[in-house]
């Protein structure tokens, strides 16, 4: 799977955070300033957990089995969300250090509607800016990101072809996806 997309989609999403520019989307900014805390004050040992306190990563594992997911069974489902969110975690964890001393400014922000918001950040590295959006929605009155862009491939789309791919080969079933996310 696109295992360096997942770890610079992550860590850019976790990465300290200027202050925005005040705009009608305060809740999915506060989102994204809240993650920066988190990141900050986390260092290397709990990044992980800081990382993926903001995203839900089970709305985005359901995203991405896409048709495939109506037809499992609940204990299948489960283990490849858990499967998908342990595999998220070891990368984070290993690569955390690769995103140390980036700042990241939020300049834009755009409602799809009152509960879905696209948050576009610069990311400003050693090596070049990098524009990257984050897809977040609000439920049950909490903020989450379930998305991220960068250089124009969206994380969560990218690993459903990934998995259809997969699923879709002749006799190929969810322990095939889970051995690659393994």
């Amino acid at each position: 799977m696109l295992k360096a997309l997942i770890i610079s989609t992550a860590l850019i999403a976790s990465a300290p955070f200027a202050s925005a520019a005040s705009n009608d989307y305060a809740s999915a900014e506060a989102l994204v300033s809240t993650a920066a805390v988190d990141i900050v004050q986390s260092e290397n040992t709990g990044v992980a957990d800081a990382v993926l306190s903001h995203i839900d990563t089970r709305a985005i594992a359901s995203f991405t089995l896409g048709r495939y997911g109506r037809t499992l069974a609940p204990a299948e489902k489960a283990r490849f969300i858990n499967a998908f969110e342990d595999y998220l975690r070891r990368q984070i964890e290993a690569n955390a250090h690769q995103f140390a001393g980036i700042e990241v400014n939020v300049v834009d922000a755009q409602a799809r509607n009152a509960r879905d918001s696209i948050i576009t950040t610069e990311v400003r590295r050693d090596d070049g800016d990098l524009k990257v959006r984050w897809r977040v929605i609000e439920r049950q009155g909490k903020w989450s990101v379930v998305d991220l862009e960068v250089a124009g491939i969206w994380l969560a789309i990218e690993q459903r072809a990934q998995v259809a791919a997969i699923l879709g080969r002749p006799g190929a079933s969810i322990e095939d996806v889970i051995a690659q996310l393994g």
